[in-house]
């Protein structure tokens, strides 16, 4: 499946079966105006020296222009549900797409635009001068949660160059040798798959069946009810606390992500019903194939690449909080071996047809899930140019579209300190409710961590 040019200047190349997955998730969801799991991501931002009076909309439109040229992929089009194209640009073409895709918003926030966000055909970004921020949306099957603030970091990159090309002398045509392959094609997976393969991709899938009957939180409205606007709720740790947590997971042996995961599953358990709190626990274990792909696909070059895999865990009602991080942190441990790589075709296959036959539940989950993005700093940098013209990045935030009654919570740290970020569909939750759930994780974790000294 890889890019091919087809009529002068127009590339096309068939979806992957990993993007095909993702896509079965998000397009449902466009009959309402909405897409499921589309990306959302934000990074607020002070300005220093000369830069503070250039005029922010047209250096940012300019970068926005290179940023395409370097990560043409941000211009890529779904023409069905099977094929992908990117169409080389005139100035003129040019023109026309940054006009759909590069906003300015003056009086509102990201967190004000994201309820209200259409499904694009391109990936978009905002700039939000009152608050200092820029918002970047994109479908998933596009990218990931790593992705999006690789691109948001070589977009910081292009806005403190000093001296950023006009946008029509860059060598259009050239940029197709960066459209990013699937991931199928990247890793190398082999396209006619072994016993072994389809055995382990089998057995893949199979974990998903454990989310049947799985404990949820407490939800808004009735099965028939349909999804609205997306939100979130953030709990942000002091840097003191971030280094207390830090330090009690390292002299624990497990990380801070598997602290985090054992106490969203507690919580879970916290806030159920009382006729649900006895059941078992699913969550996603989550991972980046990215550092697992040859050059160039391991690098920043191809942050537009959907380059993500995991799997389902379950645990047990009755687990203690220290066994549930040791055991997350067993499976975060291992990481991603060749064998579950090479399987990844047949595992993205089974998962698309497990979603093609999946009936409609009468009791839909309401569980809260977990996606961790690390260290932030090792994928976009504090501080961008220099004291005379540049750039600091005060925050970044990432999270999906939601349009059922589950939630995740997105965890990373940035600057020092440990940020949490439920996003939920308000049809089906709200604000107290969400805060709720975060204060009661945020006490759990401090208090099983304090107890272990």
């Amino acid at each position: 499946m890889p890019w091919s040019e087809v009529a002068p200047g127009k590339f096309q190349r068939a979806f992957g079966e990993n993007e095909i997955f993702i896509k079965l998730l998000g397009d449902p969801g466009h009959p309402v105006g909405r897409e499921h799991w589309a990306i959302n991501s934000i990074a607020s931002f002070a300005l220093t020296g000369s830069l503070a009076k250039e005029d922010l909309p047209s250096l940012f439109l300019k970068a926005w222009k290179n940023l395409r040229f370097h990560h043409p992929s941000i211009a890529v089009q779904a023409v069905d549900d099977k094929s992908l194209v990117y169409t080389v640009p005139d100035s003129a073409a040019l023109d026309q797409w940054t006009a759909e895709t590069f906003h300015v918003v003056g009086n509102k926030t990201a967190d004000d635009l994201i309820p209200d966000i259409k499904p694009d055909s391109y990936a978009t970004l905002t700039y939000l001068p009152k608050s200092n921020e820029i918002l970047g949306h994109t479908a998933h099957w596009r990218t990931d949660g790593v992705g999006v603030l690789l691109l948001i970091d070589a977009f910081f990159n292009l806005v403190t160059r000093p001296a950023l090309p006009d946008p029509n002398t860059l060598a259009w045509g050239q940029e197709t040798a960066r459209l990013a392959p699937a991931v199928e094609d990247a890793a190398n997976i082999p396209i006619a798959p072994t016993d072994a393969m389809k055995s382990l991709g089998q057995k893949s899938v199979e974990t998903f069946y454990q989310a049947a009957g799985a404990v949820g939180i407490p939800y808004k409205g009735e099965a028939t009810t349909l999804p609205s606007g997306t939100r979130s709720s953030r709990f942000v740790f002091s840097t003191s606390d971030t280094d207390h947590v830090i330090s009690q997971c390292k002299a624990r042996g497990f990380s801070v992500t598997s602290a985090v995961q054992a106490s969203v599953a507690a919580t879970n358990h916290a806030l159920a019903s009382v006729e649900n709190k006895n059941k078992h626990y699913t969550s996603t274990v989550r991972f980046s194939i990215r550092p697992y792909l040859p050059k160039p696909y391991c690098t920043p070059a191809y942050a537009s690449g959907l380059y993500t895999t995991g799997w389902i865990k379950a645990i047990s009602a009755s687990a203690s909080w220290v066994d549930n991080a040791k055991a997350y942190n067993d499976e975060y441990r291992k990481g991603l071996n060749k064998e579950f790589i090479d399987s990844h075709r047949e595992y993205a296959l089974g998962l698309g047809n497990l979603i093609r036959s999946m009936p409609q539940p009468q009791d839909p989950p309401s569980d809260v899930d977990i996606s961790s993005i690390g260290i932030a700093e090792s994928l976009i940098e504090r501080v961008k140019g220099t004291q005379d013209r540049g750039l600091e990045v005060q925050s970044v935030s990432v999270g999906v579209e939601i349009l059922t009654r589950q939630c995740v919570c997105f965890v990373w740290t940035f600057r020092d300190r440990l940020n949490l970020n439920l996003v939920y569909n308000e049809s089906f939750h709200d604000e107290k409710d969400t805060a709720l759930f975060l204060q009661t994780l945020v006490g759990i974790m401090l208090k099983e961590l304090a107890e272990g000294n």
